[in-house]
């Protein structure tokens, strides 16, 4: 892979994404929307950034001239948390810009998309099979990302685009999200003990240098169409690893000892198979092994998450 193109460029995944292409030496067309707040994310990096509206994707033959790109990275995203998740107009605006970038990859002559899936969608599907109500106006978002994946799939396949769109779990720092790990360890640092579930589901997360990683090695090595998973490979009950975000988060806010709240939790709590979390055929596809541990990222995302928060403190008390 010599050229690519990543939207949502100055978003969280998209931004380690892009020095992940850059230190690959590949040459890199970021995508933001125009008058990004974000763009000191990568404005000093050696990339050719392009302003284009998540509604607009289908003007990239024109904003883009290169026909020698060999796969665009699709990580732009309205909508992930709050009421914006739960508004269909944004959520169907989603869908309709996947559909409208492979139309553009077309024209293009783009070879291959990686999309960014979430495992939230992999629970929908589980909890939308139950005989009961649902009444989560979040499974907007959930829904649009199911539909982006299987019409975006099919319209990529008839055009001849490999298609990947693997699920991820990613943390990290560099992020000010509600994220079940950030908002643990800013509970942490508040004081507060955080609401959580019993934890006995199986989990995994991924740290999202290595996921730049993998998504790189699934363009260059992914065999298409093939549903893969990012993750350590060592999924195991979701408590296991809060016990580590719990922990560490205790040791960088000076040593308390605020403790979990499992259990407190018990409504929406999605059990998924272990299965679902096997990255067999990524690491036997691409070679892809994780680079950094959980604790070792957890322990880079809790120095971050504290340093911000003083940070902003600090800006408050001169304003």
């Amino acid at each position: 892979m010599k050229k690519a193109i990543v939207t949502g460029a100055t978003g969280f995944i998209g931004k380690f994404l892009v020095r992940e292409l850059v230190n690959e030496q590949i040459e890199t067309i970021a995508v933001v929307r125009p008058n990004s707040k974000n763009i000191e994310n990568i404005i000093n990096l050696p990339i050719r950034i392009i302003a284009c509206d998540l509604t607009d994707l289908g003007k990239l033959p024109d904003l883009i001239p290169d026909r020698d790109i060999d796969a665009v990275f699709h990580i732009a995203w309205q909508g992930v948390s709050d009421v914006e998740a739960r508004s269909q107009e944004i959520q169907i605006q989603n869908l309709q810009a996947v559909l409208d970038l492979i139309d553009a990859m077309h024209q293009m002559k783009i070879g291959t998309f990686v999309g960014a899936g979430s495992l939230h969608e992999a629970e929908a599907i589980v909890e939308t099979m139950e005989d009961k109500i649902i009444s989560n106006l979040s499974y907007m978002y959930k829904a649009s990302k199911i539909a982006a994946h299987w019409m975006g799939k099919a319209k990529a396949g008839d055009y001849g685009i490999r298609f990947f769109w693997p699920l991820i779990n990613t943390y990290g720092e560099e992020e000010r999200s509600s994220r079940l790990v950030n908002t643990v360890i800013r509970k942490i640092h508040e004081g507060v003990s955080p609401a959580l579930s019993a934890g006995n589901q199986y989990y995994d997360f991924v740290h999202v240098c290595d996921v730049a990683r993998a998504m790189r090695l699934i363009a260059e090595k992914g065999v298409d169409g093939t549903n893969y998973f990012i993750g350590s490979g060592e999924a195991k009950p979701l408590k296991e690893f809060l016990k580590i975000v719990g922990r560490v988060a205790n040791e960088f806010n000076g040593g308390t000892n605020i403790a979990l709240g499992f259990g407190q939790i018990v409504d929406n709590v999605v059990c998924l198979s272990k299965e679902v979390f096997d990255t067999a055929k990524l690491k036997k596809d691409t070679g892809f092994e994780i680079a950094i541990s959980f604790e070792e990222g957890i322990e880079r995302t809790a120095k971050w998450i504290i340093q911000d928060i003083k940070s902003a403190s600090y800006h408050r008390k001169r304003e």
